[in-house]
């Protein structure tokens, strides 16, 4: 019965979407996988904690790039009404890559003279903002139209070129302008295909006038308002682990927790972000015809545990006694983390697939709330651990938990209001 009912779920048009999504992302891991015991025993883990500094800025300011505009790319009822919703989201993404790669390059690498020697990567760090929002602009766009094929492909091919290119360049003793080159080339390929079905309306695009921006503007004003601080603060809570690893252990640890981040942590977020924009597309077509989205939230969530739990087993007991073997001398402490955050990264993977779903239900102030405790929790954290001292695995284990402890909520909260049916129906 169980088998059956997974091959039906497989079969269906969401199945065979989910399934689209997540084999390219895993594709792409396993060429991560691969090619990082190369990496490793080419650079250091002070170089790689300078890259996971510089990537850190572009996971916090990433979401909100375009001040989460492009989001509506996707529930917009009407298609000619999206125009003005991807003009605004690219003048906003320019300003604010402009500004949030300023600040942050001023704040972590200008300002500390122990990484004022890498100051250059503030011109890359702009890029990567930009171009990340085109992305997500496009992505929003692929979605849309239900291009799943293409979105996963391309993500294979830069996953590709920014490893492979960051090993070429690495042999070449490019250092960390090397790793920042292949990172930068890696986004750009790719760019062409997914902006395909887009091209022929650039005219209209273009077209669109101010009048209709500032309705946009209006329109969906509760995105910049909530969306955006809510988005921010996620993302926060994650990145100041890097950020705060940095200031009480050093760029060394920062490089080692990096590489466990990246081995598994990173690939579960690909694999709940794709998951994500499925969940949204269809919950969002069920909530405007049926007042909830009980059903998308019901399969979504049985497709996640079942998958969830073979990782957490595997993330656990397999992955980290393999990681001083694999990566090589010196990184095995990187799997002890993984096997501290293993709750963590389970929990997050399950949630982050299905916590769009407060967007759709236009809650977007519980989910700022909900945002705003991983930060609380977070910023604890590492005053308990500047305090007493303590250890890097004892904060990690302080993260865990408490991260956990706050996925669990968010999960019930998105599940009665799944389930709560809008009077507007």
């Amino acid at each position: 019965m169980v088998i059956y009912g997974v091959k039906r779920f497989l079969n269906s048009n969401y199945g065979k979407s989910i399934t689209i999504l997540t084999s390219g992302s895993i594709i792409a891991q396993i060429i991560t996988i691969i090619i990082y015991p190369i990496l490793t025993r080419i650079f250091s883990t002070e170089e790689l904690g300078i890259y996971a500094l510089v990537l850190t800025a572009e996971s916090l300011f990433g979401g909100i790039i375009c001040g989460r505009y492009e989001v509506a790319i996707v529930s917009e009822p009407k298609d000619n009404d999206i125009f003005p919703i991807i003009k605004l989201s690219v003048i906003i993404c320019f300003f604010f890559s402009l500004v949030a790669s300023s600040v942050y390059g001023y704040m972590y690498l200008i300002s500390d003279n122990s990484h004022h020697t890498y100051s250059y990567v503030i011109i890359f760090l702009f890029f990567f903002l930009l171009i990340n929002g085109f992305l997500r602009i496009l992505e929003a766009y692929n979605n849309r139209r239900r291009e799943y094929t293409i979105m996963s492909s391309v993500y294979i091919l830069r996953t590709s070129v920014q490893n492979f290119g960051a090993v070429v360049l690495g042999v070449l003793n490019f250092s960390v302008f090397g790793l920042l080159i292949s990172h930068t080339f890696g986004m750009i390929v790719g760019l062409n295909r997914q902006a395909k079905t887009l091209k022929s309306n650039l005219v209209k695009i273009k077209n669109v006038s101010t009048e209709d921006l500032f309705k946009t503007l209006k329109k969906h004003y509760k995105q910049p308002i909530y969306s955006v601080p809510a988005v921010f603060a996620n993302r926060f809570s994650y990145a100041s682990i890097n950020l705060f690893l940095e200031s009480l252990f050093g760029i060394s640890v920062l490089g080692l927790y990096y590489l466990s981040y990246k081995a598994l942590g990173l690939p579960i977020s690909v694999m709940s972000n794709n998951i994500a924009k499925i969940f949204y597309k269809d919950s969002a077509i069920e909530y405007q015809n049926k007042g909830n989205y009980k059903r998308s939230f019901r399969k979504t969530s049985i497709f996640l545990s079942i998958v969830s739990i073979p990782m957490f087993l595997i993330m656990y007991f397999l992955i980290p006694p393999l990681f001083e073997i694999v990566f090589g001398s010196g990184w095995g402490a990187a799997g002890t983390y993984v096997k501290i955050l293993a709750p963590m990264f389970v929990c997050k993977f399950i949630v982050n697939s299905i916590a769009i779903g407060l967007q759709v239900s236009k809650k977007q102030h519980l989910e700022l709330l909900l945002q705003i405790l991983f930060i609380i929790s977070s910023i604890m954290s590492f005053l308990l651990t500047k305090y007493y001292n303590l250890t890097v695995e004892e904060y990690l284990q302080i993260i865990s938990i408490t991260f956990s402890f706050i996925y669990i909520i968010y999960f019930f909260v998105v599940m009665i209001y799944a389930n709560k049916v809008s009077h507007k129906v």
